[in-house]
């Protein structure tokens, strides 16, 4: 990942209704001992306004004192430029002890398998563009030649080796085939295998797929008609899955049947939904395990338990589909995963109207408010138990999948909707630089805004200038013709509501939330200590 590093001199900045109010500054040079990088500040500000926020950038040491004019509810955020620094904060003047940190509960890993995400960091890097004259690379790929009709059996390969190797195989039938549907990007085809012995043939002994639920899930994905399914949605977004340019890219990747095929089939874990994994994208003189074709992997059990559930994750993992095509084949860019997850959880975000599916934010489809406190439901009680995450660094866990959920909402929100993920999508450059080009930010700024959003997410009457969650119902959000609804966001109605602490370690493009005291009024005196440096940002509610 290319690092960012911004040399612009320290300076403030103060926002909000009227100009911020009065406020007077000095600083001091950084002390060379204490291993600070940007100066200690001493400010006084007058807090006036309702929901006024004033911004210190570039501090180490700040002494605040706040002259607060009527009574309000006091916030920090605290956005970290290093990394592994600790961040310590001390304040008087609070009207009320305040609970510092939202109950934490074991991390588990996300259950995409490993081996998947795995495959996923080095499959660009397969990608050698020098290749495509080699003849071992230019035989035809066996199993996507064939047209395949109902009825017709296939064994795939469902694991690989470290060598790439299939090491398990399932046994499955092809239970629905849609030819010739007229989309955006041409005419497709659409496959649904079912694993034999998770088949519902209405035996006795019968598994848990029937062929309600093979039509249930093709015409989810893909049916004739425009604006009525995922294919529809994301590919109007992210562009195409797979083309013709692929194979001239690189001849070790299979060539473009304009074909999707899903398989269903059981993952012995009830928790998993399912994923796409690029290894069947390479043909199988490249990676043997790889059972050439565009693909995902749905499991019996999860389809089988919560069909919106599946659907959803169709949605997330059409995105990763076209991913790998669009930024990995075509522009030889190898996104970090938090970028890559991030785009996923914004794409079951937008969609989850259209899904009719109460998506990563856990509230009735149907209702485009923040709906009811006490919500422990969805992505969003994780990222409270865990908001001090940085954004860029990855570990593959639920807080990782929560963070980046929340920072893929504030995007949505506050960027233009569906037309920011289309930039990132085509954008030139690689996941935090792309993130720079494509609003016009820096991520510092954006890091702030997204901590801002947070605690004002609350609020529905926020004027346009401040970054939001919440608009009180539905926000409307259109690119190419097609229409997107997102629900609003308010972080406190989720239990556990956000962790705030005094003191953490908080790594580079990470922010620590704090509240100072509620009902607070004339003078409050705060001293924030950033070991480096970074910014604080004041709320004040």
């Amino acid at each position: 990942m290319r690092k960012l590093i911004y040399l612009t001199a320290a300076a403030f900045l103060i926002l909000g209704c009227g100009g911020g109010g009065d406020s007077s500054e000095s600083y001091t040079p950084p002390n060379s001992g204490g291993g600070a990088k940007y100066p200690s500040k001493n400010k006084t500000v007058n807090i006036t306004q309702a929901n006024q926020i004033v911004k210190i950038e570039k501090t180490s040491n700040t002494n605040l004192t706040l002259n607060i004019n009527s009574p309000k509810d006091i916030y920090l955020v605290v956005t970290s430029h290093f990394n592994s620094q600790k961040i310590s904060i001390s304040s008087g003047g609070r009207s009320s002890k305040i609970k510092e940190s939202a109950p934490l509960r074991e991390v588990k890993y996300y259950k995409t398998p490993q081996k998947v995400i795995n495959f996923r960091k080095t499959a660009v890097a397969m990608i050698n563009r020098n290749r495509k004259d080699n003849a071992k690379f230019n035989k035809k790929e066996k199993a996507l030649y064939k047209q395949v009709n109902v009825g017709d059996r296939f064994r795939f390969c469902t694991d690989i080796d470290l060598l790439n190797q299939c090491t398990e195989t399932v046994d499955a039938t092809a239970k629905k085939v849609v030819r010739d549907v007229d989309t955006k990007y041409g005419k497709k085809n659409l496959i649904v295998w079912v694993a034999d012995d998770v088949y519902d043939d209405g035996s006795f002994f019968g598994g848990s797929i029937d062929q309600n639920k093979v039509e249930k899930i093709a015409d989810t994905f893909l049916q004739p008609g425009s604006d009525n399914d995922i294919y529809d949605w994301g590919s109007n977004i992210f562009g195409k899955e797979w083309g013709s340019d692929a194979n001239d890219i690189d001849s070790a990747l299979i060539s473009d049947k304009n074909t999707i095929e899903i398989l269903i089939y059981d993952m012995h874990d009830d928790s998993m939904a399912g994923y796409f994994w690029p290894k069947d994208n390479y043909k199988r003189a490249a990676v043997e395990g790889s059972n050439e074709k565009i693909m995902f992997y749905i499991n019996s059990r999860m389809y089988a338990d919560d069909e919106k559930e599946t659907f959803s994750t169709l949605a997330h993992e059409f995105q990763h589909m076209i991913h790998f095509y669009q930024r990995g084949v075509r522009k030889n860019i190898s996104d970090d995963a938090w970028f890559d997850e991030m785009m996923s959880e914004a794409a079951e975000d937008l969609l989850a109207t259209k899904l009719k599916h109460n998506g990563p934010r856990a509230v009735d489809y149907r209702d485009g408010s923040a709906g009811e406190p006490y919500n422990d439901q969805g992505r969003y009680p994780d990222f409270n138990r865990y908001n001090t995450r940085a954004l860029n660094l990855w570990y593959g866990d639920v807080a990782s999948y929560s963070k980046v959920s929340s920072f893929g909402a504030f995007l949505l929100r506050n960027y233009n909707g569906a037309e920011i993920l289309h930039k990132l999508m085509f954008s030139n450059y690689q996941d935090l630089q792309a993130l720079e080009k494509s609003t016009r930010k820096n991520v510092k700024e954006l890091v702030n805004q997204w901590g801002e959003a947070v605690i004002l997410s609350d609020k529905t009457n926020l004027d346009s200038s401040k970054p939001r969650y919440n608009f009180g119902d539905f926000k409307y959000s259109s690119y190419g013709g097609i229409t997107y609804k997102l629900g609003s966001i308010n972080f406190f109605n989720y239990y556990p509501q956000p962790s705030f602490h005094r003191e953490k370690s908080v790594n580079e493009n990470g922010n620590l939330y704090y509240k100072v005291g509620e009902n607070l009024s004339g003078t409050v005196k705060i001293n924030v200590n950033i070991e480096k440096g970074g910014d604080v940002i004041v709320i004040a509610k």
